[in-house]
């Protein structure tokens, strides 16, 4: 009788959701801890810029207002539009904390926790709708949440907006998989995770409107393309346009009208081998950053 009651716990649906939050839970904070060990975190430029953008944002709502769409803290407080460029809208899962906590490193802790939390989830969503078997499930998570190029977005280059694009991508690819299997819940999904992106890093939106258009125009040429098909994409593309219409209308409103100024041009070259080994061995070490302080040391 007791195995009996045991067993419908099991594999009851709540234990199972408890089982699942509590695995993305944990992976969130295996992911996260490390890097805040011994109390600091390594800042690297793109760091610096984003915690400038996060105090301008803390304490543009620690004063009860809308961050201005100019900021003056950081940028040696010359006044850069980064609010106006940069969508800010999604950074508040950063700020919340913020406002909350007195210690700012805990702050910043728990947001890349939170963030976490929200790559975890995706990856789940879309591993659990590919695959019913929870081991492959899991493993897809684990793949997506802890390989080399996720941990080096954020924790060497302190990229938080490709960060939040890499954590907004299996949405977009959850919606796509649904529309092309005809279920209509595929808008709402690929619309939530492109306005997200659109609200997050402008650049991650274009690479994956590419991504879109060049996977539709293949299922165009082998005709597996029908007028649904089309139907749901165009309602996800006036979804999208709406949920992410602020930091879209910023944009576009300050590039016509202001003169756009491009930072000095330069080429990187890269090792493909390197860079495959890199991925195998999980190295996430900015190679660049490395190369630029042994040039230094050599120049002492």
């Amino acid at each position: 009788m007791l195995a009996m009651r045991f067993k419908r716990i099991l594999t009851s649906t709540q234990f199972k959701a408890i089982v699942t939050t509590l695995i993305i839970l944990v992976l969130a904070f295996i992911s996260t801890y490390p890097a805040f060990t011994g109390h600091f975190f390594a800042l690297s430029n793109d760091g610096s810029i984003h915690l400038a953008r996060l105090e301008s944002l803390y304490q543009a709502f620690k004063a009860g207002r809308l961050p201005s769409l100019v900021n003056f803290i950081g940028f040696k407080n010359n006044g850069v539009a980064m609010n106006a460029m940069y969508p800010w809208l999604t950074m508040m899962i950063y700020v919340i904390p913020r406002l909350l906590i007195q210690s700012p490193m805990l702050a910043f802790a728990l947001g890349f926790f939170i963030m976490n939390i929200i790559t975890v989830t995706n990856s789940y969503l879309l591993a659990k709708y590919l695959s019913h078997n929870r081991l492959i499930t899991l493993l897809g998570m684990i793949t997506h949440q802890f390989n080399a190029y996720h941990f080096q977005l954020m924790y060497t280059r302190v990229a938080i907006g490709e960060a939040f694009g890499y954590a907004f991508l299996p949405l977009i690819i959850l919606g796509l998989f649904k529309i092309w299997n005809r279920e209509k819940s595929g808008i709402f999904w690929l619309s939530i995770g492109m306005s997200l992106v659109a609200n997050s890093h402008v650049l991650s939106l274009v690479i994956f409107t590419i991504f879109v258009g060049i996977l539709e125009i293949i299922r165009l040429f082998s005709r597996k393309i029908d007028l649904n098909e089309i139907k749901y994409l165009m309602l996800s593309v006036g979804l999208t346009i709406l949920m992410s219409l602020y930091s879209l209308l910023n944009v576009i409103d300050w590039m016509l009208h202001n003169k756009m100024v491009s930072p000095t041009p330069g080429l990187i070259g890269l090792d493909p081998n390197n860079e495959f080994s890199r991925i195998l061995s999980n190295d996430i070490q900015n190679q660049q950053l490395v190369h630029i302080w042994e040039s230094r040391s050599h120049l002492f």
